[in-house]
């Protein structure tokens, strides 16, 4: 599975931004995945105008993407229509997004619980590390 990583914070955390970084990371090579971007940035979760996310959504439309990892669906945006509509544009391309705090899985069924390795492929189950 090729999965894109997205990490955002609203502002300058480097912290926070490598350890979204490092925690999709662990996910991926748990899961087996083959990491084929990754994006980070520092913005607001108010629109879905930002550069890093653009970076994300060009790879999904140039079909090089099956899934992308965020930490929270809340690093997407902070508005739920907004957050749908992307979820949506993922959807139509047959893209996963994978929410791996909230321990979420968005596709074009909707969204599903992950709940153990075999129904999510949810390789990470010290939550606490979450």
């Amino acid at each position: 599975m090729r999965a894109f990583l997205y990490c955002r914070v609203a502002h300058d955390d480097s912290f926070a931004l490598e350890h979204q970084r490092f925690l999709l990371q662990l996910y991926a090579k748990q899961a087996g995945y083959t990491i084929i971007g990754a994006a980070d940035e520092y913005g607001s979760g108010l629109t879905l105008e930002r550069p890093a996310l653009q970076k994300v959504t060009d790879a999904v439309v140039a079909g090089k993407v099956d899934v992308v990892l965020v930490h929270s669906l809340t690093r997407i945006g902070r508005e739920w229509g907004m957050t749908q509509s992307y979820i949506d544009l993922l959807a139509r391309h047959k893209v996963k997004l994978l929410c791996i705090r909230d321990r979420l899985l968005f596709d074009e069924n909707g969204a599903a619980p992950i709940l153990t390795t075999k129904n999510a492929e949810c390789p990470l189950q010290d939550t606490q590390i979450l």
